[in-house]
C-alpha cells in the first residue's frame, strides 16, 4: 500500500519542510525527505497521519525499525519520535 501524494504533502507541511527527527531543512537536500512510519509497517504500524513523519535519508536509514532508545542521562527506555516535544 502506498501512500497518497496528499498525505505526503501533509506531512511535509506539518513538518515544515524540517526532518523530525534532525531538524535539517528539505531544501539543502539533494533529494526529497521521505515519509516515515513512526511505528514502522513491520511492527504493525498504520498510513495514519499521526503514525507518520518527515524523514531526510540519513535519519530514514539510522532509525531502521527500531521506536525506542536508551536516554543518555537518565538511562531510561523512551520513544525515538515525539510530535509534541
Amino acid at each position: 500500500m502506498s501512500i497518497s501524494n496528499d498525505v505526503r504533502q501533509a506531512v511535509r507541511e506539518r513538518a515544515i519542510f524540517l526532518c523530525e527527527y534532525c531538524y535539517s531543512p528539505e531544501r539543502l537536500s539533494a533529494t526529497r525527505f521521505t515519509v516515515d512510519h513512526v511505528i514502522p509497517r513491520s511492527l504493525n504500524g498504520s498510513d495514519d497521519l499521526r503514525n507518520l513523519a518527515l524523514a531526510c535519508r540519513r535519519c530514514n536509514e539510522r532509525r531502521y525499525n527500531f521506536v525506542a532508545g536508551i536516554d543518555a542521562e537518565t538511562q531510561e527506555v523512551v520513544p525515538i519520535f515525539n510530535h509534541n516535544p
